[in-house]
């Protein structure tokens, strides 16, 4: 399954700390155009995001406030994997999300924060977003 967590340094002193989220040195050619920086929020425990894949994008996450259950699934293989990230003090996770890998988020804590990129530029005339349900209210 294409999909990847990488754990990321947090540089850190007495203001605060600052993580180097992605450079171009980790994208392979085709995706060293933009693409896209957003972030996403969940308003409350049990909100659901996500629940689709996508042809062309790639995306790469990682929580900055809050807790979230990821689940991914191989459209083709139905190969599938669960897991958590989380904000933490010490650590940050980055997790990168493959062509055709169905993805969906249900937050774990009163509220969550995502940090996201994605390699193409959303189009609302043609999202490259297919239904692909995962996990259900």
């Amino acid at each position: 399954m294409d999909y990847s967590v990488s754990e990321l340094v947090k540089h850190s002193d007495d203001r605060g700390y600052l993580v180097e989220f992605l450079g171009t040195d980790e994208l392979v050619q085709e995706n060293r155009e933009f693409g896209q920086i957003y972030y996403v929020t969940f308003r409350n425990r049990h909100t659901i995001r996500g629940n689709h894949f996508h042809n062309k994008t790639e995306e790469w996450l990682g929580v900055l406030f809050g807790t979230v259950m990821v689940v991914l699934e191989d459209v083709e293989t139905k190969e599938r994997m669960v897991m958590e990230l989380k904000s933490s003090e010490n650590e940050f996770a980055r997790l990168r999300i493959g062509k055709r890998i169905a993805h969906a988020f249900k937050c774990l804590s009163d509220t969550a924060i995502l940090l996201g990129y994605a390699n193409r530029q959303y189009d609302p005339g043609n999202t490259d977003r297919f239904l692909y349900l995962l996990l259900e209210k």
